[in-house]
């Protein structure tokens, strides 16, 4: 029998080497432990005929690639009743995986549907996750022998108390010798670097090039930290760093495997969600350490540290890929370890297709959620109503999901969808999408429970950073069941969702009006009420009827003293169901697609909005509102001022814009974002669809288009910017927001201007 060592800690990295997986355990006393175990990913491929997945094994090319072969029982697909034999490859490397996949895809006897391929593009520390049901940050005891790891976790994913070992942490900030006004090329020479850690304490790396990435090595080795951070590291910092080492024929090694970092192979990939589309960057990873670059992590930027390490645990992604992750990528992997735990093969591509419909059934089906037609104007005295996680909800108590959903084990259910009489829901099993979603509404709501409780200011944010981290995810988990490269997704489910959502909120509206009270806005899963003399009584008696009545918890979000309904800039007869702005009774704004909420808006712009709205609140009515219209009126004034002396800082006046195609696909250059565009180009900075242009207009009334915006990076103190255009623009924001009263500023403007 092996001699067994034992140790105790976190789980703090995880990632592939060839045929290894290697782990880095943090234990309390700070130390770091590497790990490693032989472990190789395996793909699965299924066939028709078995015969067909025989003839795979007398393929050179294909067992050249894998360490071993057995035939297994899975479920193919996650509609399927029964198990299938299919065919498990264990790789020689677990990186090879999509190479495999692209090889069996290219057999040429391969006819369309003859192999199907599963868990090809499944990240093998993730896959080794679901196989040992394992998560990151997990505290753990370990039993070491020669040829194994055995795990003995004494945490669980569901904990809301865990606690992790102290991380440290540093900042990289690098300073290139570029000329002012012009964009850092990797040409350029390393002119310092800034290593900032612990509370306003750094080290500044200086003298030739040469010694200066020598020092940040020397650092990074002594101060060992766990993090390192970076604004722009994956697009510039870490790529710029690698080609100066290069030209000084230095290794550039800054994580704790000792391997030299090494240019990216691809410079990223632009993607579409939710309609948008969007840049992400090939990432740059220090093994053993966790790079994060706070310009493409979402996570980060929306719940903090706090909110990531919750992100990772539950959905058991490596804290490095969990960190620049889109929240659908996250939510997917919470229902591959389902399916994983359940038998169920996780496709490499979208298998399951839309049950066919009649035009008639199509036409019932394909409706959405319910949406009121606001009453535009300003009212007094409204309770809005909303209901808590309402789709992920339905999803979890009604068992939506693909397979759930017209389900082939029972067609005589009594479970039925709201106008769909053909569309049943499963009374058998569980889906696999109520499942995944169950773990992230319960600890959400642990999490909102535990807050409200607590006084201590710091405990009561790490609280709230976890709840809203989670948040995000049941916000994606509606999209995710109709988006059609989700893996266990099907427009069925989707339809589902809506077709219950509007039952819910018709019953909701009928029994507001039961009650006396007037409708004047419902949107899929909020509703906004008024009576006059209203008590708070009557708003909490409604609140319980429509709980006992729907099955759903709503909740009264406040009473608002007043709120304006605003209809569309465009065409002033037609209302807009997202765009609105009021005061709730305890003196806090609510705002909703007006300016100082949108992300493209300048700074200066939204400071100006924001200031008016705090102006508004303090008004108890409408009428106090416009008795202080005088007040605005100075306000605008005051910083139209601003504008027109020149007092305002560029970096106020930076409009943002995702562009939705590569600069060279653009046909027309006459817009103020090609003209940015432009002048980037001839930086030869070419941006590439998805990222993120910032600009200052500095000539918008120009014939030539090349003069009437900057870019951002190319901003010098010689700059200036357009008086006339942004003070056109503080005028629409203005009467975004005074408007609804009937007042309107167009009387000022002219005499700044002129």
């Amino acid at each position: 029998m092996n001699n067994s060592v034992s140790i105790s800690g976190c789980l703090f990295d995880i990632y592939p080497l060839k045929d290894k997986m290697i782990f880095w355990i943090k234990e309390s006393n700070g130390n770091n432990i590497r790990l490693e175990q032989a472990w190789n990913h395996c793909i699965y491929v299924a066939s028709d005929n078995k015969s067909n997945l025989l003839s795979l094994l007398s393929n050179n090319e294909i067992l050249s690639l894998i360490q071993e072969y057995e035939f297994v029982p899975r479920y193919e697909q996650i509609t399927d009743i029964k198990m299938k034999d299919v065919l498990k490859l264990t790789l020689l490397n677990s990186s090879m995986a999509l190479k495999i996949g692209r090889k069996i895809e290219e057999i040429k006897a391969n006819e369309f549907g003859k192999f199907r391929l599963y868990n090809v593009d499944i990240p093998p520390a993730q896959f080794y996750f679901y196989e040992h049901d394992l998560f990151p940050l997990a505290y753990c005891h370990i039993d070491i022998t020669s040829s194994e790891l055995k795990w003995n976790i004494d945490d669980s994913t569901w904990s809301t108390d865990y606690k992790l070992p102290y991380f440290r942490k540093i900042k990289l900030e690098v300073n290139s010798a570029t000329e002012s006004g012009r964009i850092p090329k990797f040409t350029d020479e390393v002119e310092s670097i800034t290593i900032k850690y612990k509370a306003d304490e750094s080290i500044i790396c200086g003298g030739n090039e040469k010694e200066i990435l020598c020092q940040l090595m020397e650092q990074v080795k002594e101060i060992n930290p766990d993090f390192i951070f970076t604004d722009d590291g994956d697009t510039f910092i870490f790529p710029y760093l690698i080609s100066r080492a290069e030209e000084n024929r230095l290794d550039l090694v800054l994580d704790r495997e000792l391997i030299p970092l090494t240019k990216p192979k691809k410079e990223g990939t632009s993607y579409f969600s939710y309609g948008r589309i969007y840049f992400k960057p090939t990432s740059t990873k220090l093994l053993g350490r966790i790079h994060i670059d706070t310009d493409t992590s979402f996570v980060l930027n929306e719940s903090g540290l706090e909110g990531l390490y919750e992100i990772a645990r539950i959905c058991r992604m490596p804290l490095h890929t969990a960190s620049r992750a889109s929240i659908g990528k996250c939510l997917s992997s919470i229902q591959f370890y389902n399916a994983t735990k359940k038998h169920i093969l996780i496709p490499w591509k979208p298998i399951l297709t839309e049950h066919h419909k009649t035009l008639d059934e199509l036409l019932v089906a394909d409706r959405g959620g319910l949406i009121l037609e606001p009453r535009m104007g300003v009212h007094e005295k409204v309770a809005e109503l909303d209901f808590v996680s309402l789709y992920p909800f339905i999803m979890y108590k009604k068992n939506i999901s693909a397979e759930t959903v017209i389900c082939n084990c029972c067609h005589d259910s009594k479970s039925r969808v709201p106008e769909l009489s053909a569309y049943h829901v499963c009374e058998k099993k569980i889906g696999l999408v109520p499942t995944s979603l169950q773990i992230v509404l319960a600890k959400r709501k642990l999490y909102k429970l535990i807050k409200n409780s607590l006084i201590n200011i710091e405990l009561k944010d790490k609280y709230n950073s976890r709840q809203n981290a989670l948040k995000w995810i049941l916000v994606t988990s509606f999209g995710y069941l109709g988006f059609n490269n989700a893996k266990f997704g099907r427009i069925d489910a989707h339809i589902a969702v809506c077709a219950f959502d509007r039952q819910i909120l018709l019953q909701t509206v009928k029994m507001a009006e039961n009650n006396g009270f007037q409708v004047l806005h419902g949107i899929v899963d909020s509703i906004w009420i008024r009576k006059q003399e209203a008590r708070k009584g009557e708003y909490f008696a409604l609140q319980q009827e429509i709980e006992q009545k729907t099955g759903f918890e709503i909740l009264l979000e406040g009473e608002y003293r007043w709120i304006a309904l605003m209809h569309s800039k465009e065409y002033k007869s037609l209302s807009v169901p997202n765009h609105y702005f009021g005061l709730f009774d305890d003196g806090t704004l609510k705002i909703r697609g007006i300016e100082a909420r949108r992300h493209d808006t300048p700074l200066f712009i939204q400071k100006f909005q924001q200031h008016i709205l705090q102006i508004m609140s303090k008004c108890s009515d409408v009428k106090e509102v416009r008795e202080l219209i005088p007040q605005i009126k100075i306000c605008f004034q005051h910083y139209a001022n601003l504008l027109k002396e020149g007092k305002v800082p560029l970096e106020e006046l930076v409009f943002s814009k995702r562009i939705s195609k590569n600069y060279d696909e653009y046909q027309n250059r006459n817009t103020e974002g090609n003209s940015a565009l432009s002048m980037l180009s001839a930086e030869n900075k070419q941006m590439r669809a998805g990222e993120i242009l910032r600009y200052i207009v500095t000539d918008y009334y120009s014939k030539n288009p090349r003069r009437r915006t900057i870019p951002f990076e190319l901003v010098t103190y010689k700059t200036n910017y357009d008086v006339k255009r942004y003070t056109e623009l503080l005028y629409d924001s203005c009467k975004s927001v005074t408007e609804p009263f009937g007042f309107i500023v167009n009387n000022l403007i002219d005499s700044l201007l002129y």
